[in-house]
């Protein structure tokens, strides 16, 4: 989903004028998250097609646009419907996005090394994010739950964690 928010960033293209995507990644994510059209918000944690299509669309996904509100978003629905994959077999786990346009034009991703992978480590702050986005949990549980791991040399147990993910 990172070369889907650079193509936002760096490109900004209409969602409206966006012909179709084309995604290509390793059968591992691929297997884990192709869930095509997810029917809940769990579901589209784990859903490429999904979050590939908010990626693009909102340049970001977070707690706060990762919503039931997306899930039914008419917008959202129609770019969705325009992803297609192509799995392969790749060590690397490397992933290659062209968004085509209309008009005709082409902006494209590659990454050799995903970002979380240890060629490609994500920043404390970005873990945080993807916890918040990914654990499930409440926001406000969630972020406790973060806090206590920050702190983790001042935790007596890792049951005093665990009770704090075992309460939802």
């Amino acid at each position: 989903m990172d070369l889907m928010v650079e193509i936002q960033k760096k490109d900004n293209p209409f969602i409206s004028d966006v012909d179709k995507v084309e995604i290509q990644i390793d059968n591992l994510p691929l297997d884990a998250a192709g869930r095509v059209k997810p029917e809940t918000l769990h579901e589209a944690r784990f859903s490429i097609y999904f979050l590939a299509a908010l990626s693009l669309a909102e340049g970001k996904v977070t707690t706060e646009n990762l919503t039931e509100e997306k899930l039914s978003s008419p917008e959202i629905e129609a770019l969705r419907k325009k992803i297609t994959t192509h799995g392969f077999f790749n060590i690397c786990l490397s992933s290659h996005v062209k968004v085509h346009m209309k008009d005709g034009t082409i902006y494209e991703g590659q990454t050799s090394a995903p970002k979380g992978s240890s060629d490609n480590p994500l920043t404390a702050g970005e873990l945080k994010d993807k916890f918040m986005i990914t654990s499930g949990l409440s926001p406000g549980r969630a972020k406790k739950v973060i806090e206590r791991v920050m702190e983790l040399e001042n935790v007596e147990s890792a049951a005093e964690i665990l009770s704090l993910i075992r309460q939802e």
